[in-house]
């Protein structure tokens, strides 16, 4: 491969026990991020209003919810904010890797039909879910009632593409799944 530069994106990375350990990886950070870590704390805060579970919320209700937290709560919001980084990036790679295996097992990744756009929603997601992390960590800072609507804004943006993801990734692993099974199971059968 001396002098040539590889074409495309290496949409494989993730896939046999790479895939299974990103899956493992995942599933331990959030138990551990949503139980005994800081997300877990910030939800279990008496009197805490999680502003991300509405989809949409104005920039007086962040600061309102903001002002309400202790200055141990606005500490143990920081932290699930810088916590929620590392979860940004495993639900992303996870989405892109179930995405991929779908395609892939599909036999779509290399077709001239444009399905590998499938893989910027996970992207998008990242990209709105940072912004949002840190429009809240201004308004944490500021009680800016401007950076509070952005916020809004990026949680709702955000959502719009989380909620697809789930369904999608989940569909295109099932799919994949059963067409690899099939293949092997004919491939199977001709040889016996």
């Amino acid at each position: 491969m001396i002098g040539k530069i590889p074409q495309g994106h290496n949409y494989h990375r993730f896939s046999g026990w790479r895939l299974v350990a990103l899956i493992i990886v995942y599933g331990l950070y959030v138990i551990w991020y949503v139980g005994p870590g800081p997300f877990g704390q910030l939800i279990r805060l008496e009197g805490y209003d999680y502003l991300q579970g509405r989809g949409f919320y104005s920039g007086a209700e962040a600061v309102a919810a903001i002002e309400t937290l202790s200055a141990e709560g606005r500490r143990i919001k920081y932290a699930a904010l810088g916590f929620d980084v590392p979860y940004m990036f495993l639900q992303t790679w996870l989405f892109e890797a179930l995405i991929a295996f779908g395609l892939s097992a599909l036999g779509l990744i290399k077709t001239r039909w444009r399905w590998r756009w499938l893989l910027l929603a996970p992207m998008g997601f990242l990209l709105f879910d940072f912004l949002e992390d840190s429009a809240l960590a201004l308004v944490l800072a500021t009680s800016s009632e401007v950076m509070g609507s952005f916020a809004g804004v990026f949680t709702s943006l955000k959502m719009a593409f989380f909620l697809p993801l789930i369904p999608m990734s989940l569909g295109l692993t099932l799919a994949g799944s059963l067409a690899v099974i099939l293949r092997n199971r004919k491939s199977k059968d001709t040889w016996d």
